[in-house]
This record gives C-alpha cells, sequence and structure tokens, in this order.
C-alpha cells in the first residue's frame, strides 16, 4: 500500500500559500498513484471561510481517497466549526484493504498548542484493538522533537501519555506534521514520521517544500522525501517489521536504501 503523506498547505489569499508549487505538488502526487493521501492538517493558514472554500476547491486536483485531520490553523476563527462541514469528522477509524488508520484532531481552537486527551486515547486503543489491519495513527502535532524546526514548542501537552499508549501497544507508524521539516525516527517499535511543509512558503533554511512517500509491505515499511521544487525522490527510511530494524539515512547517511 502507497500513502501520500501530505501536510501544512496553508491555503490563503496572501503571502503564505504558494499556488504554483501546490499545483506541482499535486502533478507529482497523482504520478505516484498513491492508495490513500494522508493529509495531517493546516490545509487553512486562518481557519477563514475563504479559505476553506479554496481548499476544497484546491484538494479535488488529487486524485485518489483522502484522509485529513485539522491543523491548529484550520481551528482559528472558528475554523474548528467549518472543518467538519468541509472536510467531514475530525477525528476518525477508517478502515483501509491493508490498514485501519486513527486519525485524530491534536488542535485546539486559537490555540498553537495541541493535545489529544483522554477520549481520543481511548480511540486509539479502539482502533488498535480492532485487529483486523496494521493500525495506523495520524495527527497534527508532534510528539517528540523536531530537528531542524527552531525552537522547540508545540508539542502536545499528554506526549508522554501519548508515546506510552503508542510504544506500549506497538503500534508501527505514526503520521504528522506542524514543524514544515521532514523527519522520521524510530522509538522501541514505532516509527514517527513528521511531513514538511506541501505549499506554505514559510519553509525552512533549504528543506523546500516536501511530502512523503509511505509505501507498506507486509514485511517493511519504506519512507520517500519528495522535494517538489526539484522533483527529486530520496529514499530516508526502511523499517524492517519482522525484526525491528531500520536504516534512517537521517543518520545514517553513508548507507544506502
Amino acid at each position: 500500500m502507497r500513502i501520500a503523506h501530505i501536510s501544512d498547505i496553508h491555503v490563503n489569499y496572501g503571502t503564505d500559500f504558494n499556488k504554483k508549487m501546490f499545483e506541482k505538488g499535486v502533478e507529482i502526487v497523482n504520478k505516484t498513484k498513491p492508495d490513500l493521501i494522508f493529509i495531517s492538517g493546516d490545509l487553512t493558514t486562518d481557519g477563514l471561510l475563504s479559505e476553506y472554500k479554496l481548499a476544497k476547491k484546491s484538494l479535488t486536483t488529487l486524485n485518489g481517497e483522502k484522509a485529513i485531520v485539522p491543523g491548529n490553523h484550520d481551528e482559528r476563527n472558528l475554523g474548528f466549526k467549518l472543518f467538519p462541514e468541509f472536510f467531514g469528522d475530525a477525528t476518525f477509524i477508517k478502515e483501509f484493504d491493508e490498514i485501519t488508520l486513527v486519525g485524530l484532531a491534536s488542535s485546539e481552537p486559537d490555540k498553537d498548542d495541541g493535545r489529544l486527551g483522554v477520549g481520543r486515547h481511548r480511540l486509539i486503543e479502539a482502533g488498535i484493538k480492532m485487529q483486523k489491519h496494521m493500525t495506523i495513527i495520524g495527527f497534527h502535532h508532534h510528539l517528540v522533537p523536531i530537528p531542524n524546526s527552531g525552537r522547540e514548542k508545540n508539542i502536545i501537552e499528554d506526549a508522554g501519555e501519548t508515546l506510552d499508549i503508542i510504544l506500549r501497544n506497538q503500534v508501527p507508524l505514526v503520521l504528522m506534521g506542524h514543524r514544515h521539516v521532514p523527519y522520521g525516527v524510530k522509538i522501541h517499535k514505532t516509527l514517527l514520521v513528521n511531513a514538511g511543509t506541501f505549499s506554505c512558503n514559510r519553509t525552512r533554511a533549504h528543506f523546500g517544500n516536501t511530502f512523503n512517500l509511505i509505501d507498506i509491505e507486509e514485511k517493511q515499511i519504506t519512507v520517500t522525501v519528495v522535494d517538489i521544487g526539484k522533483e527529486k525522490h530520496k529514499k530516508m527510511i526502511k523499517f524492517n517489521l519482522e525484526d525491528g530494524s531500520c536504516i534512517n539515512r537521517y543518520y545514517d547517511r553513508d548507507i544506502r536504501i
């Protein structure tokens, strides 16, 4: 199964949104023919009705099934009331052919900080107990500090409890966004993966606009970072689900994957 993991689109009518980069990114995503497109929040910049309308229209150009959770920018200015209207439930369990996806709203209205809370923790456990497929968790905020993203802030308030539930249940994959930098790291038997920004002009240093391709096989998860501007694919992580071994080019720079 192939998942296109997109985050931090930041649609608006101002300077945040790079429409040309968005259109180029859409073209690349469509060529990869993903089975699922997971968008981990910040579709808008200020949660305004005009932005939601533009985001909805823009996302119709992405071919394939989509699963979407909100980010902190989407919940500004009563945007939390608009999200269900335009994109469906902000928190959900969805079953696909090969995975069970638990999507969670980690943001709170008019705050940059995030939290999941007891109710969403229970939803994680409910998704795990279904045991029909591999369970994957997705939300906007990050669980651990992200290198190259500046001074650390906005890790979800209950990151410790959330991480404990995920690690204790050996959830193989968690997908996140928020910090505009692509990153991945394995902790215990779980791969934590962040997507960079798909089309926001607020990029960091030379990271540019990116998205992740997640290829899930029976025994392996492969994470590829796609640089939209340069049109380059770079395999970053190979995670062996059988023995727990992981090659990570963020750190294993001399190893070919």
